[in-house]
């Protein structure tokens, strides 16, 4: 039990427990009802979209593996000592794993109530003097713009479920957030590889956990055993049944991410599913987004259908203007595949946990092709 009494839902009731968020709670109704009759009261499962937007599936654990995980990380951070601030939901992996930490090392949890709202975050984590909490990439970015002052005696702020870039990270370290970099997934119980606290602000080399071992097939996607692996999913068919996806123990987890690893380190590269041909030539969306936000910060660039190249990339934001500057100036530089062949103004619609929604974006595309403007190329 975690050390601020409240029980965690699996230890309130017998059999198997699905965390979900509350828009799929007849889902997890559903999926716990399944796994029961499969025998598998012991079972703690988390429901994830997975980050190329499928459909709702249950990630499966043991809770022995569910305590390695929690078990790996303190010993990573060498967090034994210290509350923690608990800001995400306790229905996603990465709020689970804050209090199974804590619950662990014999410390507390203070959790932000309601909405999120950096300022009150901020004050929570001065009034409880906690060292130890986890972010997401906008709730960073939030503290940033804010301005906000991070109070005395923070040792580390976990960022996980996508990448911070490195300017946000600097200025998030200036303020005196002590952010690190994770690498990880649901499949995983959270974390993979993280960097420390007293290294400079990075995104590559991350520190594997201690309890993964980790190596690269032979396409460069990372693979990861230990004993914290999920042991199974249940996955959602077209019809609405379920479908049990049983990972044996011996088994390594192989992920849809390119990797570079050098020795105990881990660089996250790409997305293996996210590269699209176009003009014949694979073209990843992701390092051209990246190239683009140097130019217009928070710029999502997408793939869409084009009858004579195959796919275009379309680069979407809240600003016309600046998209269309940025991407006139990639443009003439970038080889023809890589260009951006469209603009959309659109706000970038976002998770329940802050992150790109991918699904809701393709969505918006489809339904409102009036909004986008064509980008003229270079002679």
């Amino acid at each position: 039990m975690p050390a601020t009494g409240t029980p965690m839902p699996w230890e309130q009731n017998a059999g198997p427990c699905v965390m979900a968020p509350p828009h799929l709670s007849e889902w997890a109704r559903r999926a716990a009802a399944f796994l029961e009759r499969q025998g598998m009261e012991d079972l703690i499962a988390f429901a994830t979209s997975g980050s190329s937007g499928s459909p709702p599936k249950a990630v499966l654990f043991t809770r022995q593996a569910l305590d390695i995980c929690a078990r790996g990380a303190l010993e990573h951070l060498h967090a034994e000592r210290g509350d923690w601030c608990c800001p995400l939901p306790v229905w996603h992996v990465g709020g689970a794993m804050i209090y199974l930490r804590a619950g662990l090392a014999g410390t507390a949890v203070h959790a932000l109530e309601g909405k999120w709202n950096p300022r009150a975050y901020a004050d929570l984590m001065k009034t409880s003097g906690a060292r130890w909490s986890s972010l997401v990439p906008t709730q960073v970015v939030d503290l940033v713009n804010g301005e906000i002052q991070a109070p005395p005696g923070v040792r580390c702020i976990i960022v996980g479920g996508g990448a911070l870039d490195m300017e946000t990270g600097r200025r998030a370290r200036a303020l005196g957030w002590p952010v690190v970099q994770s690498y990880g997934m649901t499949e995983s119980g959270s974390q993979l590889a993280t960097a420390l606290p007293d290294e400079p602000y990075h995104t590559d080399r991350l520190s594997i956990l201690p309890h993964w071992e980790v190596a690269a097939d032979s396409l460069c996607r990372a693979r990861f055993q230990g004993e914290g692996k999920l042991c199974g999913r249940l996955l959602t068919q077209d019809n609405g049944e379920f479908l049990l996806e049983h990972v044996p123990s011996r088994d390594w987890w192989t992920t849809c991410d390119l990797v570079r690893l050098e020795g105990r380190f881990l660089t996250f590269l790409r997305r293996a599913d996210r590269l699209v041909k176009i003009l014949g030539e694979l073209v990843d969306p992701d390092a051209v987004q990246e190239a683009l936000q140097r130019r217009a910060p928070g710029a999502v660039v997408e793939a869409t259908a084009h009858p004579r190249a195959g796919a275009e990339l379309v680069a979407c934001g809240p600003s016309m203007a600046r998209l269309k500057e940025a991407s006139r100036e990639w443009n003439e530089t970038a080889p023809g595949p890589q260009r951006i062949g469209s603009i959309m103004e659109t706000p970038i619609p976002l998770t329940i946990m802050g992150k790109l929604d991918r699904t809701a974006l393709r969505a918006m595309m489809r339904e409102h092709p009036e909004k986008r403007e064509r980008v003229d190329f270079p002679r």
